[in-house]
């Protein structure tokens, strides 16, 4: 079974979906794993979130964790917060509108409500925006860690936090997808930075298929092990 990872979706459906295609990902005999923020920023957040829900809900091997995008929408809905509005939410909510219709948006407000802070195999964890140890792994503030606070110990000792899995997140956008041996983020900045792409990770081949928006285009790459590097 192959693993693919994929965060930080930010309403680009049509990239997302290429990605998929480029990657031949199959649902029936592959495991995907999506690390949140699917909506704002982007066209289509709606699409995004319908197709994400579906293969959730439809293949055991397809999972889906929150992201701090969602949690923000969550917020705004419960009048608890308007953050959401200055982060596109107005237009991701005509948008959401427009795919569910009335009715299956409270479902799909149900449905990100459901979903977790983050994922556990057998190899990997895995957090939107990662998380400072196993202890701390249902603290929904870890949805908005920086790098700066998810890097400081040294990967060694991280590793020993998280019984040798490693961690892998988005949420900080970055040029290239980067491991150092006990984080991988994946975080390629799409509908963020200037030159982002979108990026889809398949774990075992250490293979990065990458979405180039200004070329409609879908690459492979590497992921730049930075452990292997320093051995």
């Amino acid at each position: 079974m192959r693993k693919f990872v994929i965060s930080d979706i930010h309403g680009n459906y049509d990239g997302m979906m290429k990605l998929f295609q480029f990657a031949k990902f199959d649902p029936l005999k592959d495991q995907l794993v999506v690390m949140g923020d699917m909506i704002n920023r982007g066209p289509q957040s709606g699409k995004v979130l319908s197709e994400i829900k579906q293969l959730h809900e439809t293949y055991k091997n397809v999972y889906a964790t929150i992201g701090n995008h969602e949690e923000m929408m969550l917020w705004y809905l419960e009048q608890k917060s308007d953050m959401w509005a200055h982060f596109g939410g107005k237009e991701s909510a005509a948008s959401i509108n427009d795919v569910f219709k009335e009715e299956g948006v409270t479902q799909a407000v149900e449905w990100v409500k459901s979903l977790p802070l983050y994922i556990e195999d057998n190899q990997f964890i895995y957090a939107h925006a990662g998380m400072l140890s196993l202890k701390d792994r249902n603290k929904r503030s870890n949805l908005w860690l920086k790098k700066k606070e998810l890097y400081t110990l040294n990967p060694q000792i991280f590793l020993a936090r998280f019984n040798g899995k490693i961690l892998i997140h988005g949420h900080t956008p970055t040029c290239f997808a980067i491991c150092d041996g006990a984080r991988l983020n994946i975080d390629l900045g799409a509908s963020v930075m200037k030159n982002g792409r979108l990026g889809l990770i398949e774990l075992e081949q250490k293979v990065v298929y990458s979405y180039y928006f200004g070329e409609d285009r879908v690459a492979m790459e590497n992921i730049k092990d930075l452990a292997h590097q320093m051995n």
